[in-house]
């Protein structure tokens, strides 16, 4: 109400003070102190009035971020008059001073945090530069609006002093007529009103002589009672303007507006409207102080709309950290989550910044509380980077291993094993991590020309041995075509051919999988043969075994004769202990006797063995001693190659 208060007085003037001092002298009286010089010396009426109108939202500037700090400024400096923009760059210098403090505390931890050295770290005042030729505008404006307004000070001085002449002049020479007379005193005071600020040391001084020689004027003015009475309907008329001014600001939108506007009224009261005759002395100032009340209660609109505003405002914040406060709790905070959530969150810190003012109160709290949530955020987001560029270097060391694996064996023409390593180092290929995203893209496609190279290759393989497995299959069958001439033979050359063919047959190689029944027909075929012509067991015995070693010199494939031989030796030195062992196990039985039922099984056993044991003998005795110079040249004998190792021959079964 302080407000109001002041505006009632400086409107009412002292017209409290004893009724019988006339207007003059109470107006005069009342405007030759300082403050009303000081507040009468400045821009025309008119003007202050524009300026008055002219607000700058206040701001809470603490929460913008630096960017739109600079931004603001520059809005500012181009939207308002510099002369209204002190408090608001002040307000806005201190704030970015502040968070350029906390960016470059923030900035500096996670440099040392990363692993830099304090004394290699360089500040970056990138966008302190940017607000300091912001605020350099702004400075070399004002200082260019100071000028102006020295230049305008010293055009006023001299204005108001030649008013004062020509005041002065009006009731020191003779008038030509009342109406003259009142016109030409309106127009001084008129231009007076609009003669705009003077330099500050004069102002004293030319305003109490102003004063001076208004009072004189008015002292003249009572001289002639009929100018007076025309100069007080005047002023009543002007009253009365006024106060229709004020009673339409009741209903202004905007509160703001009205009150600032009402300040203006209650100036032009002063300066204009007065005097006026004592009857409507009172009744037109308790009007225009009742209207002015009216006005001022809607203050509390104004206090209520702002309150509501900022309670809405300070909702929308908590809304805003209960979501971070979600992120930051995150148990699973993964690469896939954080990306997911980085847009997010610069969401919701723009959301944060644009959001208005807050109660007084609550301002403090959730500002801190909401810096804090966005350094915790920053904090685990950049601990989780920095151990995820760890791992991401042990999966691009492991990939790159599995790709020189792959490299290596590339042309190797041992199929099925070549074929079983690409397929393990393809799945532990999917089943490691990402590696760094520079080097991405280049691994996986040279690691796919890599595989893509070697399927090349096996496919076209497979295509060659259906080939060759479709000419052993026309071979075979040629073959089991002269079998069929075999049964016309005798017992003698029948023998022969039989022998002639197995070999040929056990020479020729695989056949397609879909006509593998061949084999089939072609052993049937030899049962059949064999029952006919009555052959002996030990005479196809000896046969078989002369086909094995005529094919093992065919086929001149020695590795696959050493390796034969080796698993021949190790089933029978496994024949050996067994049989020892299932001996030792008759030992046991005091009365161990052939046809007893019991131990039936165990002889039959042992039979069993023993023959397969000697059968087994002689095929290794007739393999080991088997010369396969003939065809492959000098060779070491087969006795010295005997007991190779597996590591000498890695292609032996183990």
């Amino acid at each position: 109400m302080s407000t109001e208060l002041d505006n009632l007085q400086n409107a009412e003037g002292d017209e409290k003070k004893d009724k019988s001092v006339s207007l003059e002298n109470s107006f005069v009286e009342t405007t030759q102190n300082e403050d009303s010089i000081d507040e009468l010396n400045s821009e025309s009426t008119r003007e202050n009035a524009d300026s008055e109108e002219i607000i700058i939202p206040e701001e809470d500037y603490y929460t913008f971020s630096m960017e739109a700090l600079i931004d603001k400024s520059r809005e500012l400096l181009n939207k308002y008059p510099v002369s209204l923009l002190g408090d608001a760059m002040s307000s806005i210098k201190e704030a970015l001073i502040k968070k350029q403090e906390e960016q470059e505390a923030e900035r500096k931890q996670k440099y040392l945090d990363e692993g830099g050295e304090e004394l290699s770290y360089q500040p970056d005042f990138t966008l302190k530069t940017k607000f300091n030729s912001v605020y350099h505008d702004y400075k070399t404006k004002l200082t260019s609006f100071y000028k102006e307004q020295e230049l305008k000070e010293q055009d006023n001085l001299v204005k108001r002093l030649r008013i004062i002449e020509e005041l002065k002049e009006l009731y020191t020479t003779p008038i030509e007529s009342i109406s003259s007379f009142f016109k030409k005193f309106r127009s001084i005071k008129e231009q007076w009103h609009n003669a705009g600020k003077i330099p500050k040391a004069k102002a004293g001084d030319v305003f109490r002589t102003y004063f001076h020689h208004l009072d004189n004027a008015h002292d003249f003015i009572r001289l002639n009672k009929e100018l007076e009475e025309l100069d007080y309907a005047h002023n009543l008329e002007q009253r009365k303007a006024i106060i229709n001014r004020a009673e339409e600001l009741i209903t202004e939108p905007s509160v703001q507006k009205a009150l600032n506007e009402l300040q203006y009224l209650h100036k032009l009261w002063k300066e204009q409207a007065e005097p006026v005759s004592e009857e409507f002395r009172e009744s037109t100032w308790q009007e225009f102080k009742a209207v002015t009340q009216k006005i001022h209660a809607r203050k509390s609109e104004l206090f209520e709309k702002i309150k509501e505003e900022q309670q809405a405002n300070l909702e929308k914040k908590q809304t805003i950290i209960s979501e971070l406060k979600k992120i930051v709790s995150a148990a699973d905070a993964n690469h896939t989550f954080w990306q997911s959530n980085i847009k997010k969150i610069e969401q919701l810190r723009e959301d944060f910044f644009s959001t208005g003012r807050t109660p007084k109160e609550f301002s403090s709290d959730t500002w801190s509380t909401f810096k804090n949530l966005l350094h915790e955020i920053n904090t685990k987001k950049n601990a989780f980077y920095k151990d995820l560029k760890k791992i991401q270097q042990d999966n691009l060391k492991r990939k790159n291993e599995l790709l020189e694996v792959a490299k290596a064996n590339k042309d190797s023409e041992d199929w099925d094993v070549a074929l079983n390593l690409y397929k393990k180092i393809q799945n532990e290929w999917k089943n490691i991590g990402h590696v760094p995203r520079k080097y991405s893209d280049k691994l996986w496609n040279e690691f796919r020309e890599t595989c893509n190279y070697f399927f090349d290759k096996y496919k076209q393989r497979n295509t060659k041995i259906d080939e060759e497995w479709a000419e052993n299959l026309e071979k075979k069958q040629a073959v089991l075509d002269e079998l069929a001439l075999v049964e016309k033979m005798n017992k003698e050359e029948a023998f022969d051919k039989i022998n002639e063919y197995s070999i040929r047959w056990n020479s020729i190689g695989k056949v397609p999988k879909e006509n593998m029944d061949i084999n089939r027909t072609f052993n049937q075929t030899i049962k059949k043969l064999i029952k006919k012509f009555n052959i002996e067991k030990e005479v196809i015995d000896e046969m078989e075994l002369n086909i094995k070693a005529e094919n093992y010199k065919q086929s001149k494939d020695s590795r696959k004769l050493y390796g034969d031989l080796r698993k021949m030796k190790k089933q029978i030195n496994d024949l050996e202990q067994e049989l020892v062992q299932l001996e030792n196990n008759l030992s046991f039985f005091s009365t161990a006797q052939q046809d007893n039922p019991l131990l039936q099984n165990i002889f039959n056993n042992v039979e069993s063995k023993r023959t397969k044991l000697e059968e087994l003998r002689q095929t290794y005795s007739k393999l080991i001693n088997l010369d396969l110079s003939e065809e492959e040249g000098e060779s070491e004998p087969l006795e010295g190659r005997e007991h190779t190792s597996t590591e000498e021959n890695p292609e032996t079964e183990k």
